[in-house]
């Protein structure tokens, strides 16, 4: 049946999308289960630490919290891990602020799982640091993935961050296949480049989880805009769901674009809050306002950072102040919250 939760009725490739700009936090983290394994990737989360002038909200810092409880729970019975790079918000941190995940609290799961990660070169060298880091707390090396092929897992050769130049950092995207299923995790790639996207349809995917291009910059030019929708659109004519969200979720003008996509595409363009069926929350976008509808004590964060604050007082109030305002349809956080959601044959 067209829209059935997978997980309950038992058959077929179960996707959960665990952390994203649309599910309220930074990420790309997801969870693939297969009838033998279970892959996580991108295991990490954060909060843009300064937005428009302001740390986290309360509200945010709470659906944070949430979703990095999520993630440590799904890694709990994972075999695989993949790191697509080594950005703060996809892997866990050695030295990670309140609102990342610690490396600490994970680190002896990571220890008894396949770990799958991106090569060191063409990385920063804080992703190196983060990379060797990882590899300390587990005690193993990090073995390089690009282009490897092992079961149902393909990865790719390394792919820009976004645009493509001498000096950029790249990103590994990952292929998983099972019973006719193909979905593709297509890592920070923003839809800024065509040879990105001419790989990611030679992989023939039916599932596509994509980041979207950072509209919120003032650095991308009309003509990358322009890109970055030619692209969207070339991938939702030829794949049966395409969820893009990330990046492009950061702004009001990221979130009309998406719209205008999914209107013009005949295929489903969606993002990762559609997909699991949960009620769409932009906090990245919606921070100035939040503090505006719902306001904060000088010392909220410095509290936090102690464990002195009250996040109960502000999920609950966070969701009402969403709905007075038009900005959701509910105000419970666990309405409509399904498990995993797969496509339909």
């Amino acid at each position: 049946m067209c829209g059935q939760n997978k997980l309950e009725n038992g058959t077929g490739m179960k996707i959960r999308i665990l952390g994203t700009e649309s599910l309220g936090v930074r990420g790309l983290c997801c969870s693939v289960e297969l009838k033998g394994r279970k892959i996580m990737i991108d295991p990490g989360i954060a909060l843009g630490w300064k937005r428009r002038g302001f740390l986290p909200h309360p509200f945010q810092v709470a659906v944070g919290a949430r979703t990095r409880e999520t993630i440590i729970t799904e890694l709990e019975n994972a075999t695989d891990v993949v790191f697509s790079h080594f950005d703060g918000d996809h892997v866990p941190l050695s030295n990670a602020n309140p609102y990342q995940l610690r490396l600490e609290s994970v680190k002896e799961l990571l220890s008894d799982i396949r770990i799958w990660a991106k090569g060191a070169e063409r990385s920063s060298e804080i992703q190196k640091r983060r990379r060797e880091a990882i590899e300390r707390a587990v005690k193993k090396s990090l073995p390089n993935a690009e282009g490897q092929t092992e079961g149902p897992l393909s990865f790719s050769s390394p792919v820009p961050h976004g645009l493509r130049s001498e000096k950029a950092v790249s990103v590994m995207m990952t292929r998983i296949k099972e019973e006719g299923e193909i979905f593709v995790h297509a890592s920070d790639v923003q839809l800024l480049n065509e040879d990105t996207v001419e790989k990611i349809l030679a992989w023939n995917p039916n599932i596509v989880f994509t980041s979207g291009p950072p509209l919120y910059l003032s650095i991308l030019s009309e003509k990358q805009r322009q890109i970055a929708k030619q692209n969207a659109l070339r991938l939702a004519q030829n794949v049966e769901i395409l969820i893009v969200d990330h990046h492009l979720l950061r702004s009001e003008e990221g979130i009309k674009w998406l719209k205008e996509i999914a209107s013009a595409a005949g295929n489903r363009v969606i993002c990762a809050a559609d997909f699991m069926q949960r009620e769409p929350l932009y906090l990245e976008a919606w921070r100035k306002e939040l503090y505006e509808w719902l306001p904060v004590p000088e010392d909220w964060h410095e509290n936090y950072k102690r464990g002195d604050a009250d996040l109960n007082r502000y999920q609950q109030k966070g969701w009402e102040v969403l709905f007075k305002k038009g900005k959701i349809k509910h105000y419970s956080p666990h309405v409509a919250d399904r498990s995993a959601v797969s496509h339909c044959h």
